[in-house]
């Protein structure tokens, strides 16, 4: 993959952290994924799997590839990026690997990048989708803010002659190459299960949710609730979308502590902008704050996490896993086997499951808060873009 040939060249030697070789970066980043770990393919129950087509369709992609034969063109080649668009950081830092992997692969291999900013809605991406298969791209890379939404246009692209590669979400329709991203259903239930062990399978919980409506949200959501449902002493006493906003989840978290007060056991975020914020509400309260399954490799968060001495479980959504689904879509377009489900922690070391006992170790004190890691681009990137201390 082109990806590998760039990580080696120039990613370890800018990821920020203060090791002195690209094999020791290696290994120290292989070594920090040794956490609690997510919900295996074995450890699910037919009742799981059979009220999930999430993860029917994960599950069985797992074992497939696509001949993409029928794709085969000379470059170099048009790429359209429908994302998520300028909503948040993580969707921001998102834009600028793809800008940037683009600059790294040369105008030999793509010659234009076609992109949609989505402002994290589905109502705005279906005609934004229209828009750029008008323009005849060679490829579609998707991060569908919608997952029923967006497959109609997905299955319009493919009967259009269009590859689609799914970025770091899922839509409804199995019509579609390959999908980059991680098994959802097992992230939310890893969260879970660090909470059920944490509270010794007793406790009042909460769960706070990402957009509604995109699989990243609702299919995390039903992991976590699936584990929930095996243990009778765990009560989720609410639950509320957050929308992956650090103040709109402090809002949230203001009035469930009125309402809640030291009655909170635990509590489930699906994404580390939520986390903060409900990290925040609970230090404006000087209350404490209890285990919390849902860190990431999110600055702002470890900040918080280190100050505050938190208990917490932690996965990782990295942005930069859309250099793997452009990858995918240039070995689409060269005709080669593109596996049907292309999991980033295969391919991105040290993005694993971890805990507040490796998290230390993530943390760099020269990145703002609102920085999501790991970064692959050149810290002069960041600063370009206000990601780092000043």
């Amino acid at each position: 993959l082109e990806f590998r040939r760039v990580l080696f060249r120039s990613v370890f030697m800018n990821i920020q952290y203060k090791f002195k070789s690209t094999l020791q970066v290696y290994l120290a980043l292989m070594i920090l994924t040794i956490g609690f770990t997510a919900q295996g393919a074995e450890e699910y129950t037919q009742e799981e799997i059979k009220s999930s087509p999430y993860l029917q369709s994960v599950l069985k992609r797992k074992g497939e590839q696509y001949d993409t034969s029928k794709f085969r063109k000379p470059g170099p080649y048009r790429i359209a990026i429908a994302a998520q668009g300028t909503s948040n950081s993580w969707s921001a830092l998102f834009d600028e690997h793809a800008n940037w992997y683009t600059e790294e692969l040369g105008k030999e291999v793509i010659s234009e990048l076609l992109y949609a900013d989505a402002q994290a809605s589905a109502d705005k991406q279906v005609p934004q989708v229209e828009d750029l298969l008008a323009q005849e791209p060679d490829a579609l890379i998707l991060v569908p803010m919608g997952a029923a939404a967006l497959s109609a246009p997905v299955e319009r692209a493919m009967a259009q002659g269009v590859p689609v590669i799914l970025c770091a979400s899922a839509v409804e329709t199995d019509n579609f190459v390959t999908e980059v991203g991680t098994n959802l259903f097992a992230s939310g239930a890893g969260l879970a299960n660090y909470m059920v062990q944490k509270l010794g399978g007793n406790g009042k919980v909460l769960m706070m949710t990402g957009i509604p409506g995109t699989s990243t949200s609702d299919v995390m959501e039903a992991g976590g609730k699936a584990v929930f449902k095996k243990y009778p002493g765990i009560e989720v006493i609410a639950e509320q979308p957050g929308n992956w906003s650090t103040a709109e989840a402090k809002r949230i978290m203001e009035t469930w502590l009125v309402k809640y007060g030291d009655g909170i056991d635990a509590i489930w975020s699906g994404g580390a902008q939520m986390s903060q914020g409900i990290v925040s509400a609970y230090l404006d309260k000087g209350m404490k704050i209890p285990p919390i399954g849902g860190g990431e490799f999110a600055t702002g968060f470890l900040r918080q996490a280190i100050e505050n001495d938190l208990d917490y479980g932690a996965w990782q959504y990295p942005n930069a896993m859309v250099v793997l689904c452009m990858d995918a879509a240039v070995n689409i377009l060269r005709g080669r086997l593109v596996p049907r489900f292309i999991d980033f922690v295969d391919h991105i070391p040290g993005t694993g499951t971890f805990s507040d006992l490796e998290g230390r170790k993530y943390f760099n004190k020269e990145w703002s808060d609102d920085v999501f890691g790991p970064i692959l681009f050149p810290k002069e990137r960041l600063k370009k873009l206000g990601y780092l201390r000043k």
